[in-house]
């Protein structure tokens, strides 16, 4: 909060124009100081700051709660003539007084409510001190490494330890007084004191060691501070902590792609128990052709679910994937109403989930891959799946006939695989 800021009972909004308007009065609550930071104070002595609260606006208001905040460390001594219930007229103020006097060596802090009836009810006038003695500034603490920064982490999940040393640079031995992460984002880290413990001390030249986790809560760049306090040292020591909170990416499977030569067909399939049997021969005649699709194996936001349909061996002996919803019920209408489509089994809705392409160009969202679809055009109807565009040429060139969206035949869309 900044020295001198005026703070407003009333909130902005559209202009009016009108040919007599009458202005509408509002208090404003206005501070000299919101901060008192006394820094270093020698322990059994004192300082003193002051504050001047004042109506700065042209109506009156008044305090509702004037308290100190329950958490204010007892060297800190409060005085006010601003008091709850007392009344502010325009221009006129009140005074806040505050004396730091430590007693014992450490950081300390404090504040008073000036809760009001301005339309920026809650105000608080915050302090800060650190008491210290003969013993400060007789040894140096040193952070390895110097800053913590984490890489990308998802959303609600723990990052794994990052290890830091906290390093007595001598010349005296130092015991820690307080270890405290704050800043920012505060919650977003965690600290695991392991040797660095309060009350514990570090020889000159050894080190004490501690671990710090990232859990964000929300997207983006996250920051705090690690502050420790000894006596011996001249100010706080402050590590600064830094990372990124990425949105959460769902898990993936492999749709795992198998040929049989005998019968010149493809097949793919997400499911483990097909994939077992198919890799220890229950079926026989199938082998992996090495090539795998990404999918999701549940319903997720922006997928959309892949129904797989059965051919009869006397259409083909093979199986049939969309994810469009409108082509899947049109497939599963024929199988009672067209004798083509006679025999076919509606196996599933959901083999698997995939993002669907744009229907006019065949445009795939962001990190998606597009995924072809290829017919063989024979009676024993058998379709190819790929997002490998040169294995798209290969079979187009050997007659197999382009299907799907968008000028190359785009049926779906792969996620980008996770790790």
């Amino acid at each position: 909060m900044a020295f001198g800021r005026c703070r407003s009972a009333l909130a902005f909004g559209a202009l009016v124009l009108c040919g007599s308007c009458v202005a509408q009065a509002s208090g404003r609550l206005c501070t000299s100081s919101d901060v008192f930071n006394f820094g270093n104070q020698a322990v059994g002595s004192s300082t003193a700051a002051h504050a001047t609260v004042t109506n700065c606006g042209d109506a009156p208001w008044s305090f509702t709660d004037v308290s100190v905040h329950p958490a204010t460390g007892p060297a800190f001594a409060v005085t006010t003539s601003c008091v709850s219930g007392a009344v502010l007229a325009p221009g006129a103020q009140c005074t806040v007084g505050v004396v730091f006097a430590p007693t014992i060596v450490g950081q300390t802090s404090g504040g008073l409510w000036l809760h009001n009836s301005t339309t920026t009810p809650d105000q608080i006038i915050t302090f800060y001190g650190r008491g210290v003695d003969v013993r400060t500034g007789t040894a140096t603490l040193a952070f390895e490494p110097a800053a913590v920064v984490f890489p990308a982490q998802a959303i609600g999940t723990q990052s794994d330890g990052a290890t830091l040393l906290l390093h007595n640079a001598g010349p005296a031995a130092i015991t820690l007084s307080a270890l405290v992460l704050n800043g920012p984002d505060p919650y977003d880290f965690i600290g695991d004191n392991e040797t660095c413990q309060v009350g514990s001390a570090i020889a000159p030249g050894a080190f004490c060691h501690m671990s710090l986790y990232f859990r964000p809560s929300t997207a983006g760049t996250r920051r705090a501070n690690l502050v420790i306090d000894a006596p011996e040292l001249a100010a706080l020591a402050v590590l600064g902590i830094e990372g990124v909170g990425a949105a959460s990416t769902p898990a993936t499977v492999d749709v795992v792609e198998y040929y049989n030569a005998a019968l010149d067909h493809y097949f793919m399939t997400a499911n483990r128990a097909e994939i077992t049997d198919l890799d220890t021969g229950i079926h026989p005649g199938w082998a992996r052709t090495g090539r795998l699709l990404a999918a999701y194996p549940t319903a997720t936001t922006g997928a959309q679910p892949v129904c797989r349909f059965y051919i009869p061996p006397t259409l083909g002996d093979s199986h049939f994937f969309s994810a469009d919803a409108l082509e899947c019920a049109a497939v599963l209408l024929k199988t009672t109403t067209d004798p083509n489509y006679l025999g076919y089994v509606y196996e599933t809705p959901a083999a698997f989930f995939v993002a669907l392409p744009d229907r006019i160009s065949g445009a795939c969202p962001l990190h998606t891959a597009p995924v072809y679809r290829l017919w063989n055009g024979r009676v024993d109807s058998n379709h190819r799946y790929t997002t490998d565009l040169a294995v798209r040429s290969t079979m187009v060139a050997a007659g197999y006939i382009s299907e799907g969206y968008g000028p190359q035949g785009v049926a779906m869309c792969a996620p980008e695989r996770s790790t």
